[in-house]
């Protein structure tokens, strides 16, 4: 008897399962557990988000101080002090627009960037003071001197100590003539390979003396070549920029300030990331905003300014 009530007793249960209350206290508990999980994960994604537009910040905005400043560094190089000079309506090495109320600008003339080589005179002879025709190669990987021309391009220095105007030739034309004699002595090409072929880097490196304009538009920091040409290059150096400012610190010595800023607000930083009251002569108003930012400042010594 106790056997078979004890079954039917066992049984019963089996039938009945789990109560609406129980049911309900698992529910809860997995979602607690499924909100914890879930709030632990959104705090992990922000914090990693927000050290991830620091990293961006400060890695982007540095790389563009030093662009800037390696640029200034070169400035006026293969430009003698007695060269009287118009670089696309530029005469001056280093032209600064300082404001008070926008980001600076600044213009820097320099030989940045080769242009070919110097290999012979026009008749294929080492160059004496004389020569006015040349023969140049192009760079390696070119088969023309296209930062050669007669127009926004003409303005050369041959070796950093001579400085020269194209009058003509440039492109495909190899052999380039210039507005006045060379003034200086230069030997033929070194042929170090034996092929009895100037080649790049086997003459005297000829470079092409150009403007370079730093500016912020919008939050773009730009640099561009050859402001005044038909068709400027304009690169954007860094994005996110806030403010550029310069200051000359003495007569050879430029001061650089940029004011970057993330891409995105942090929530949790918010009327924390305040840009500096004051960057050189330009007072920067407070803000609310959630952004993080990062100012940079580095005084640059002109070599040849």
């Amino acid at each position: 008897m106790k056997q078979q009530r004890h079954k039917r007793e066992l049984k019963r249960t089996e039938q009945n399962g789990y109560s609406l209350v129980e049911l309900l206290v698992v529910i809860v508990i997995s979602l607690i557990i499924t909100g914890a999980i879930y709030s632990s994960y959104i705090s992990q994604q922000r914090s990693f988000t927000a050290q991830d537009q620091v990293t961006e910040l400060n890695s982007t905005s540095r790389i563009s101080l030093n662009i800037l400043a390696n640029d200034l560094r070169e400035t006026g190089f293969g430009l003698l002090k007695k060269v009287t000079f118009n670089i696309n309506g530029f005469t001056q090495v280093l032209t600064l627009t300082d404001n008070t109320n926008a980001p600076d600008r600044i213009t820097l003339i320099g030989a940045f960037r080769k242009a070919g080589t110097l290999c012979s005179n026009g008749n294929g002879k080492a160059i004496s003071p004389n020569d006015t025709n040349l023969i140049l190669v192009p760079p390696e990987g070119s088969e023309t001197l296209e930062n050669i021309n007669t127009t926004d391009k003409k303005n050369i220095s041959i070796a950093g100590i001579r400085y020269g105007i194209v009058t003509s030739g440039g492109g495909a034309n190899f052999k380039i003539k210039l507005q006045d004699p060379i003034d200086e002595s230069f030997p033929m090409f070194t042929d170090s390979n034996g092929n009895g072929i100037c080649d790049d880097g086997e003459g005297i490196p000829v470079y092409l003396i150009e403007d370079y304009t730093y500016q912020v538009v919008g939050t773009e920091l730009q640099r561009v070549r050859r402001l005044n040409g038909v068709d400027p290059d304009v690169a954007v150096i860094a994005q996110n920029i806030e403010d550029l400012q310069f200051a000359m610190v003495n007569k050879n010595t430029v001061r650089i300030n940029i004011l970057a800023s993330t891409a995105r607000p942090d929530p949790n930083f918010r009327g924390l990331g305040n840009p500096p009251e004051t960057i050189e002569n330009r007072n920067l108003p407070a803000t609310n905003d959630a952004l993080r930012r990062r100012w940079w400042q580095m005084e640059v010594a002109v070599r040849n300014l």
